[in-house]
C-alpha cells in the first residue's frame, strides 16, 4: 500500500481543531518557506555529487536520545574567568539563520525562521552546517515546484546521517507529516499489521505530528481548543478504567487522575511561549492517539476489550508439550499462558496490565521464595534427627534441594524483573517478541515464570512423604 504525498488535502486530515498558532519573523509573511536567504554568501559550497539524496523519515525515526555524543576534553586545563557584574552568560553561536533552542529536556536544536526548518546537527561543525543548507535549499525547491503539495504552510525537519539526510515535512492546520515522494504505510505504522484504510492511517499520522511537537516545541503554541480536547479524552479514560476491566486505556487510575490535574494547570499556559506546558500536551495527545492506532480505533473490528484479538478467532489452543508439562507442574503454567494472552494480544502490548503482571509476580516469588525457606527449616531439622531410615531421608534430601532451588530461582527473577525499564511498553514487546515462539508463543515464558511455584510445592510433597515414611 503507497501513501500519497499529497495526504494533507485529502479527506482523511481534515483539520482537528485550530490549535497551532505560530508567529512569523519580522518581515517575513506567515507560514512562507523561501529558498534561500536575502543577502549574505551562498549557503552551499559542497558537491552535491558527494551528497546523497534525502530520504523520507517519520518524527520517531530522529534519533535524538541515540547520537552518542559526548563533550570533548580540552588539550590542557582551561579556566573561564567571569567578569566583574557580568550578568550576559549567553555565548550559543548563531549560525547564519539557524537559532539555537534548548528543549525542555536539555536537548540544542536549531531553527531557522526565514525558513522554517528545524534540525538536531551539530551546525558548529561546518562540513555539517553546509551539508544541512544543502539539503534545506533543495528540499524547498522541490517543494515549491511538486503540484498540490502545501509547502508554503508546512515546516520542514532534517535529520542527518553518514550517509545522507532524512527529511519530513509536517502541516501543523491538519496535524500531517508530508514527503514529496510516495511513501510506503510501513514508514509510519511501525510494523503493525494490516494496516489498509487511510482512516486508520489518519492516526499514525496524528501520533507522528504529536511527536514532531515533542521534539521542537518552540514554534507552536497552547491554545485552548487542544487543552479541552485533551481534558475530555482523560474524562472519558477515567470513567472507562473505573467502570471496566478490560479497558483499552494506556494509562491506571492513578497516572490518568495525576494527568487529570496537570491539565487543569494549564489553563494558565495558553498562547504562553514557555516550551514546557507544549511537550506536557504533546506527549499525552501522542499517547492517546498512539493508542487509538495500535487499537484499529474506528475501523470495523476495532479492538474495544484489553483481551480482545482483532487478528483471530476463538481462544488460543494450547500445545501438547506445555499441557504435559502443566500436568507435572500443578497447572501453573497454563495459568500463566492464559495471563500472558491477554496482555499480549495480537502481539501488541497492554501497559497498565504488563505493569500489574510483573508487580503481581514479584510479590509471588518473594513469597514463595519466604515459604520456601520454612520449608527448607523443616528439612533440616528433619535430617538432623537420628535415625536410619534412608527411604525418609532421600526423600527429604530431594525436598530440601527443590527449597535451595526455589529460593535462588525467585530471587534470579525478582532480580529480573526490577530492572528500571520493567514498566516500558517498548521494551517489554521486545521482550516478549524474544520469548515467544513461532508455534507455541509465550508457552515456554509461562513455564519458566511457574517454576517457583511448582519447585514449592513438589518440595512440599517430598517433605510430606519423608514425614510419612518415618512415621509409618
Amino acid at each position: 500500500m503507497k501513501l500519497d504525498p499529497a495526504l494533507a488535502s485529502s479527506s482523511s486530515s481534515a483539520s482537528l481543531g485550530g490549535f497551532y498558532r505560530a508567529s512569523p519573523p519580522k518581515g517575513t509573511a506567515a507560514g512562507t518557506i523561501s529558498s534561500s536567504s536575502s543577502g549574505g554568501p551562498s549557503r552551499t559550497s559542497l558537491k552535491s555529487a558527494n551528497l546523497g539524496p534525502a530520504e523520507p523519515i517519520a518524527p520517531w525515526e530522529v534519533k535524538r536520545n541515540d547520537r552518542g555524543r559526548s563533550i570533548p576534553r580540552p588539550k590542557k586545563w582551561m579556566e573561564v574567568m567571569i567578569s566583574p557584574g557580568q550578568k550576559d552568560f549567553d555565548d550559543s553561536p548563531r549560525h547564519e539563520d539557524w537559532a539555537p533552542h534548548v528543549h525542555p529536556d536539555g536537548a540544542l536544536y536549531f531553527f531557522d525562521s526565514k525558513r522554517r526548518i528545524y534540525t538536531d546537527a551539530d551546525l558548529s561543525d561546518d562540513h555539517e552546517r553546509q551539508k544541512i543548507n544543502h539539503y534545506a535549499e533543495r528540499l524547498c525547491h522541490q517543494a515549491s515546484e511538486t503540484p498540490g503539495f502545501s509547502w508554503a504552510s508546512c515546516e520542514l525537519v532534517l535529520e542527518t546521517s553518514a550517509t545522507g539526510c532524512g527529511y519530513y515535512f509536517v502541516e501543523p492546520k491538519t496535524r500531517c507529516i508530508l514527503w514529496l515522494t510516495p511513501v510506503s504505510n510501513t514508514q509510519i505504522t511501525r510494523d503493525l499489521e494490516r494496516v489498509q484504510s487511510f482512516s486508520h492511517i489518519k492516526y499514525a499520522m496524528e501520533t507522528e505530528y504529536w511527536m514532531h511537537c515533542m521534539l521542537f516545541p518552540n514554534n507552536w503554541s497552547v491554545t485552548t481548543e487542544v487543552v479541552v480536547e485533551l481534558k475530555h479524552m482523560i474524562l472519558h479514560a477515567v470513567a472507562e478504567s473505573i467502570t471496566s476491566t478490560t479497558s483499552v486505556i494506556p494509562f491506571d487510575q492513578e497516572e490518568l487522575a495525576k494527568m487529570l490535574d496537570l491539565t487543569d494547570r494549564l489553563k494558565d499556559a495558553i498562547g504562553e511561549p514557555f516550551p514546557h506546558a507544549k511537550c506536557i500536551v504533546a506527549r499525552f495527545m501522542h499517547d492517546f492517539a498512539s493508542a487509538n492506532f495500535f487499537n484499529f480505533c474506528g475501523q470495523p473490528g476495532a479492538r474495544l476489550n484489553s483481551d480482545q484479538s482483532i487478528f483471530t478467532k476463538g481462544k488460543p489452543r494450547r500445545s501438547v508439550f506445555i499441557k504435559i508439562l502443566s500436568l507435572c507442574l500443578f497447572w501453573a503454567p497454563c495459568d500463566y499462558a492464559k495471563e500472558l494472552d491477554g496482555i499480549w494480544v495480537d502481539k501488541v502490548i497492554n501497559r497498565v496490565l504488563w505493569k500489574q503482571f510483573i508487580a503481581k509476580l514479584s510479590n509471588d516469588w518473594s513469597s514463595l521464595a519466604l515459604y520456601a525457606t520454612v520449608v527448607l527449616n523443616a528439612n533440616v531439622a528433619f535430617l538432623a534427627l537420628s535415625w536410619d531410615d534412608t527411604v525418609a531421608k532421600s526423600f527429604s534430601f530431594v525436598s530440601t534441594v527443590t527449597s535451595v532451588a526455589v529460593v535462588v530461582l525467585g530471587l534470579i527473577l525478582v532480580r529480573q524483573n526490577q530492572r528500571k525499564d520493567q514498566d516500558s511498553a517498548e521494551q517489554a514487546s521486545v521482550f516478549l517478541g524474544e520469548m515467544s515462539h513461532p508455534v507455541s508463543g509465550t508457552e515456554i515464558l509461562a513455564v519458566i515464570f511457574s517454576l517457583p511455584y511448582a519447585l514449592l510445592m513438589w518440595s512440599m510433597v517430598f517433605f510430606v512423604v519423608a514425614f510419612a515414611c518415618m512415621v509409618f
